[in-house]
């Protein structure tokens, strides 16, 4: 499940990063390294899901990289409807 919620923000970022690429020159740097980041979540989780009935700690940062990818899609969500309002008032 959370394995998931992560390769869908990884998914949105990408394709958010793919269009607005031309509004992202001053946060590029920061979207990378978010972008990295996501990506070494999603390997942490797949390792991850197999243990998480073994041990509390495994169990309890699946949940809490699960709330923080939910985090960064509703970031990167608000950045979107920022980025969308901009262009329709052609700033």
């Amino acid at each position: 499940m959370a394995v998931s919620v992560v390769s869908c923000v990884v998914t949105r970022l990408g394709n958010l990063v793919a269009q607005e690429a031309i509004y992202l020159n001053d946060v590029s740097d920061k979207v990378h390294e978010l972008q990295t980041e996501l990506t070494r979540m999603q390997c942490f989780l797949r390792d991850a899901d197999a243990r998480q009935n073994e041990s509390a700690f495994v169990k309890n940062s699946v949940v809490e990289m699960k709330d923080l990818a939910y985090d960064a899609e509703d970031i990167i969500a608000t950045y979107a409807l920022t980025v969308a309002s901009r262009k329709g008032r052609g700033t």
